[in-house]
């Protein structure tokens, strides 16, 4: 059986998202030209649409949420 990832094996270290083992998964960056506004950074370098704080957090969880899972997962 595939192993499903949850939010409870995520945490932030700062503006990093990482398992709990160490994995850093993605990060959060403050937009150049508005600095309240917010981006998702992803490993390969790029950038998700501004929103504000909370939501590039909660949005980073998503994404690495869907990225883990797929990884267990591999569409057929």
């Amino acid at each position: 059986m595939a192993r499903v990832y949850s939010t409870q094996q995520l945490e932030w270290r700062g503006d990093e998202l990482h398992l709990r083992t160490g994995r850093k998964l993605l990060s959060i960056v403050a937009d150049a030209k508005y600095p309240q506004m917010w981006r998702v950074r992803y490993p390969d370098g790029t950038l998700t649409d501004m929103v504000n704080r909370t939501r590039a957090k909660d949005a980073a969880c998503a994404l690495a949420l869907r990225i883990l899972n797929r990884e267990e997962r591999p569409l057929a």
